[in-house]
């Protein structure tokens, strides 16, 4: 990991647009400023874009800008030729909520939820927190992080630079295929033993299935007798209910034929009374066709009657209506006779002095005068020609000519007289027609009559011959009833003797099941005994695996392969910084002190830290501050190169936080050319501090510096 960009926005001491940090511009630089200015902050952005976490631990709301509600870093670095980009975002509002995005080059590789992202940044560095900070972030105050820790914590450490966490991975893999074949193992010896107690069964099992068969062979025999008996009983049963059926036929025949003789007795003493019925009516019919001879006569006369009355109706219609239209004429002559004799008077009126206008009763003038005096005259005149044409419209000689006319017309004879003798003779017509009907029902009656007579004669025939017959057949009813009481008897005992058979066919079914289960569980348990063995050397193989991938197999090995290395690394940085004084040793084993049951002490593994000067070896406590602080930035450093040249992080970023103030000139002066001589095993190397005379010992600086809005810096010396 090379750091490339740092863009932040509210983070800590910093505000909103504060500038962004550009790596490409050096590659060893110092961050100076005033304490509390906010240098150890761009650090902080850094781990917490990352990781999430920071100094102020994984509580997000705390880095919040004062006064802001939100806050966001974005940081880029370089790996394997890769540009990659991270971004998170917290926001305080609404109780709270975060974004994290991961990017490689243009493409998107955030996952769907934050932290399954966090896991993908973690696998894609192969670099959690922990082995960051233990390694290249040497933190203010944290210069003793790998040195204080405990034998088992720095072995762990190590371990995760060196990348060992696979042999973890690959050691539980080994102990769960292990305990899937200890699964299956104990499964294999459970069959083993159900196999054993079913083969202790097969002697047993072979003595049922003979027994079996001896008592399927002796039911067979019985059933074979058994199913004969009962056929016979069957046929003989056959034979007599057909006998039995027939003569209860012929009764039933017998029975029918005497009800439809009595029917037909029935039916012709009905038909007999119904033919005296009928002669007796039709005896009237010659009378009755007499009295019908003068039925024509009468219709024709009626309709004589009907026409002469229908025309004196209509001429006295005629006689009516021309009264009604006199009598409205001389209303009308006299309403015009009144309105003549009203003008008659005003043209009187006209000739006296001071005569008025009939219109408006003003006296009128000359002129006027005449004027209506003419419309006066003329309108009387009209009047006088309207009588006259309604005088002659209608005159009273025309119904004088009508009555004349009507009394021409000769009387007519009493109509209702002759209705009343066409009604008589309507109704004898009707009776007429009625008898018609009654003889021809007298014909068939007594076509019917004789046709019964022959049916009786032969339906008597037909009677007498059953009666003969039925007296061939037997009543053996009571011979059925015994018939079904032997078969019912039998069958029960069939049904028995087949429920004996079928339970010692399924017992004989099991039984030689369970035998040629047997056969089988032989040749299953060979198997099964074969896939144990095979199945307990896996088991082995796995049980050595796990062991060999376990902390106190390859990776102890591993672990002390590279110590040596670090070793070696640290003696030469202490070299240089204490002038071959000092000198570290790593110690991966050393004696238990409790005796062996052999007498002798055992070994166990470890990793302790042992320092030595001109004085001999001293606990780490009684060095000085500044003698612990280049002890502990020489392991640190040397870790860090491991760090550089091992594993899969491939991380080239040394970060050094403050530290120095515990070093006096000389040893100041030391650390920096340590730095200077370090500085082409990292790509990035940065060192925070506040001392001013240290701070132009690097070419490039980046000063911090706190305004009004927040911190803020800017790059010298690139």
């Amino acid at each position: 990991m090379i750091p490339v960009n740092l863009k932040l926005s509210n983070f800590t001491s910093y505000g909103q647009n504060p500038p962004e940090l550009d790596f490409t511009k050096f590659k060893l630089a110092a961050i100076s400023g005033l304490n509390g200015a906010g240098k150890s902050s761009l650090l902080d952005a850094i781990t917490w874009c990352i990781w999430g976490t920071s100094r102020a631990g994984e509580s997000s709301d705390d880095l919040v800008h004062s006064g802001a509600e939100n806050m966001q870093v974005e940081f880029s670095f370089e790996l394997d030729e890769h540009i990659c980009t991270i971004k998170r975002r917290r926001v305080k509002k609404s109780g709270g909520s975060s974004a994290l995005e991961f990017w490689s080059n243009s493409h998107n590789l955030t996952e769907g939820t934050i932290k399954a992202t966090q896991e993908k940044i973690i696998n894609t560095l192969h670099l959690s927190f922990e082995t960051f900070t233990n390694s290249s972030y040497i933190r203010q105050g944290h210069a003793d992080e790998f040195t204080t820790k405990g034998p088992t914590d720095r072995k762990r450490i190590l371990a995760d630079i060196l990348g060992l966490s696979h042999y973890d991975s690959l050691e539980e893999k080994a102990k769960e295929k292990s305990k899937e074949i200890h699964t299956q193992l104990q499964l294999l010896d459970y069959q083993l033993l159900e196999i054993e107690a079913e083969l202790a069964q097969k002697v047993d099992n072979e003595e049922r299935l003979k027994i079996a068969e001896e008592k399927i062979s002796l039911v067979e025999k019985e059933v074979e007798k058994l199913e004969l008996n009962i056929k016979q009983l069957r046929d003989e049963k056959e034979k007599f209910t057909i006998i039995n059926e027939q003569r209860l036929k012929i009764e039933q025949n017998l029975i029918a034929g005497k009800a439809e003789l009595d029917e037909i007795l029935v039916q012709g003493k009905s038909r007999a009374d119904r033919i005296k019925v009928l002669e007796t009516n039709v005896e009237k019919m010659p009378e009755i066709e007499k009295a019908l001879l003068q039925l024509k006569d009468l219709r024709k006369r009626k309709d004589e009657l009907d026409q002469q009355r229908q025309k004196k109706s209509e001429i006295e219609k005629q006689i009516a209506n021309i009264a009604e239209d006199l009598a409205v004429k001389n209303t009308k002559i006299e309403q015009l006779k009144k309105e003549l004799l009203g003008i008659k008077n005003q043209l009187i009126d006209l000739k006296k002095e001071g005569a008025k206008c009939p219109t408006c009763n003003q006296e009128i003038d000359k002129d006027h005068k005449n004027k209506v005096k003419k419309d006066l005259s003329e309108k009387q005149i009209e009047i006088e020609e309207k009588i006259k044409q309604i005088d002659t419209m209608l005159e009273d000689k025309e119904i004088k000519k009508l009555e004349v006319y009507l009394r021409t017309l000769p009387e007519t004879e009493n109509l209702s007289q002759i209705s009343k003798q066409l009604e008589e003779l309507e109704i004898l017509q009707d009776q007429k027609e009625k008898l018609v009907g009654l003889s021809s029902e007298l014909e068939t009656e007594k076509k019917t009559v004789i046709e019964l007579r022959v049916f009786y004669k032969n339906k008597l025939t037909s009677i007498q011959n059953l009666e003969k017959e039925s007296k061939e057949f037997p009543d053996l009813s009571s011979n059925l009833t015994q018939l079904n009481e032997s078969i019912s008897q039998k069958e029960s005992m069939l049904f028995n003797l087949r429920s004996e058979e079928k339970n010692a066919r399924d017992i004989f079914g099991q039984v030689k099941q369970l035998i040629s289960r047997s056969q089988q569980l032989e040749k299953q348990k060979v198997l099964n005994q074969e896939k144990k063995n095979n199945l307990e050397k896996e088991k082995n193989i796995y049980d050595e695996l796990a062991l060999a991938f376990g902390k106190k197999g390859i990776q102890t090995m591993i672990i002390e392969a590279s110590i040596p290395e670090i070793e070696d690394e640290a003696n030469k940085l202490l070299e240089k910084l204490t002038e071959g004084r000092m000198k570290v040793s790593l110690i991966t084993q050393k004696e238990t002190k409790t005796k062996l049951s052999g007498g002798e002490k055992g070994i166990v593994e470890t990793l302790d830290i042992i320092i030595s000067d001109e004085m001999g070896e001293r606990p780490y406590e009684m060095y000085s501050g500044g003698e612990a602080f280049r002890i502990n930035f020489a392991i640190r450093l040397a870790i860090s190169k491991l760090l550089t040249h091992r594993a899969g992080a491939k991380l080239q970023f040394l970060v050094i936080d403050e530290g120095f103030g515990s070093q006096d000139a000389p040893g100041r002066a030391r650390l920096v050319e340590v730095i200077d001589a370090i500085k082409d095993d990292f790509e990035k190397i940065l060192i925070i501090t506040h001392i001013e005379e240290l701070r132009d010992e690097f070419p490039v600086r980046i000063e911090v510096s706190k305004e009004s809005s927040g911190s803020t810096f800017k790059i010298i010396g690139a």
